[in-house]
């Protein structure tokens, strides 16, 4: 090969490889790693100001409960998103993530009798209306839930991961519990563990998850077993005094033939 042609590959390699180097640079500089997400505020998911909690939970209805279960819960998640056209103003709407939402939820209670059905619910169930807490509320109570859990997940630092959440009952629309949980991403150490990491067991995203789902276990576990059946009451009607018929015993069929 000549020197000519030499140099025109050389020029042939240089220019593209140049458009490279400018993307990734600019990929570079754009990549500047987390960013702060708007945080929901308790007032995103109570419907009134509540006694603080913090890692961990506090039952806020008097015990023991009566007739409060057997109960199906429903669940969602309010999460902030910016309007458009507004210079910042945010606004609450329900998120959804059909990876993991409804089966998680759906399966954390299967070992409590008690809670006959969880279901979480998407935005359209709202019927255009916002995602506050009494509206929320209101949309459990069409569907005929008797129990209802709102709550939100924070990104407090690049590592560090909040959930805080409240349980209603709906036909009072009270709040008879809240909830909050905190974790820490734990990345595994490569020298004792090869390939990439299990992110259910070092993401704070999960853990977080995970110390929820236990918290509110425990609490309806601890509700269930301070439940009183509910009072219930006789139809009304015509109640006969006596039977209709004088009651013969033993009956005839087993009465021996005179």
């Amino acid at each position: 090969m000549n020197r000519a042609w030499a140099m025109k590959i050389q020029q042939s390699w240089r220019a593209p490889m140049a458009g490279v180097l400018l993307l990734t640079g600019c990929a570079a500089q754009r990549d500047v790693g987390w960013t702060p997400q708007p945080r929901a505020r308790w007032e995103h998911i109570a419907t009134e100001p509540l006694p603080p909690v913090s890692d961990g939970y506090q039952i806020l209805t008097p015990l023991p409960t009566k007739g409060l279960f057997p109960a199906s819960i429903a669940v969602s998640r309010v999460a902030l998103e910016p309007v458009e056209g507004t210079g910042g103003t945010m606004r609450p709407r329900l998120h959804t993530d059909p990876r993991n939402e409804f089966l998680q939820w759906n399966s954390s209670f299967d070992n409590l009798m008690a809670v006959s059905e969880v279901f979480p619910i998407a935005e359209r169930t709202l019927g255009g209306g916002e995602a506050v807490p009494e509206q929320i509320l209101a949309a459990y109570r069409a569907l005929g839930a008797r129990l209802g859990l709102i709550y939100a997940v924070n990104e407090l630092t690049e590592l560090e991961t909040e959930m805080m959440a409240v349980l209603y009952e709906i036909k009072d629309a009270r709040p008879i519990a809240s909830f909050h949980a905190r974790a820490v991403s734990n990345p595994p150490l490569e020298a004792k563990k090869k390939g990439p990491p299990d992110l259910w067991e070092t993401d704070s995203h999960a853990l977080v998850r995970a110390e929820l789902v236990q918290l509110v276990h425990s609490c309806l576990r601890e509700l269930i077993l301070n439940d009183e059946p509910d009072e219930l009451e006789d139809p009304s009607g015509w109640k006969p005094l006596r039977p209709l018929h004088p009651v013969e015993w033993p009956p005839r069929l087993f009465q021996a033939p005179p």
